[in-house]
């Protein structure tokens, strides 16, 4: 990626590609820090109230806390944005506010991509609609899949991580075989792959 696209994400992206970093369990994949490949590779920018639900995720001693003290450290790296006044109400599809605002945000600044984790939900086809341009919506195994191709993450980091977030988040598994036979070109016989046959 020569010129640095411009990515919005909502507070799940970042909490979500932390969590391997400070997951110390076997089943973490090592050897890549995917946040810092996204902050590296794209130019991200988020609203005010995302970084304030990322803080509101500190203070316990999890895993969850753990990544949203990650995302603090590199916070940095983020270019924020106070929308609060200038982006409409949230939007009325169970979405919060940081998601509405991100939308909104991606809109406004017409990002190359807006990254969220609402795949595994009704929210996703909402989401799409409330784009300005539906090719921009991503979702954090897309982006994941994305750094692989443009050799910023080790193929082989993105195929194991993959499995992790099927497996500790319940990302859905057919979605994830998907991506991984688009950009990966694996997936077909994944043990995360549920046989449909």
């Amino acid at each position: 990626m020569s010129e640095r696209a411009v990515a919005v994400v909502d507070t799940n992206v970042l909490l979500n590609l932390a969590t391997p970093v400070v997951d110390g369990r076997p089943q973490a994949p090592s050897g890549a820090d995917p946040l810092k490949a996204l902050l590296t590779a794209y130019d991200v920018h988020t609203p005010a109230s995302v970084l304030g639900e990322v803080t509101g995720a500190t203070g316990d001693d999890d895993l969850l806390s753990a990544a949203a003290d990650l995302v603090l450290q590199a916070a940095h790296h983020l270019t924020t944005h106070d929308v609060e006044e200038r982006a409409d109400e949230p939007l009325d599809y169970g979405l919060d506010r940081g998601e509405s605002e991100g939308i909104w945000l991606a809109n406004e600044l017409e990002a190359d991509l807006f990254v969220t984790d609402e795949f595994n939900t009704t929210n996703y086809l909402f989401v799409t609609l409330a784009l300005d341009d539906q090719n921009t919506l991503f979702t954090t195994p897309h982006v994941l899949c994305t750094l692989a191709t443009h050799e910023i993450l080790p193929v082989e980091y993105v195929d194991a991580a993959l499995t992790y977030y099927v497996e500790t988040k319940g990302w859905d598994a057919q979605y994830v075989v998907q991506l991984r036979g688009q950009y990966l070109g694996t997936g077909a016989d994944r043990p995360d792959r549920e046989d449909r046959s």
